[in-house]
């Protein structure tokens, strides 16, 4: 299935552009982003807490896809204190 790709902060600049068509051989999110991890394996200590929307609405990792969906994909956002 082909699904569209969005991302977000340093993973744009790690794949070199801001969205793209993604095949997948799978159906739910935690396969697009086990794809994309594999991919782009900088990422890898990421996998876990990568946020993700799906049709711009925030999605857990067990989510169905469905061809044509935008997965949106940022990294874990961090705060200190």
């Amino acid at each position: 299935m082909e699904i569209k790709i969005k991302l977000y902060g340093r993973y744009r600049e790690i794949a070199g552009k801001e969205e793209f068509q993604f095949k997948v051989n799978g159906d739910t999110i935690w396969d697009v982003i086990d794809k994309f991890v594999k991919k782009y394996s900088v990422i890898e200590k990421d996998k876990k807490f990568i946020m993700v929307l799906k049709n711009n609405t925030y999605a857990s990792f067990d989510e169905k896809i469905e061809e044509g969906d935008t997965v949106t994909i940022s990294p874990p956002v961090v705060s200190g204190g």
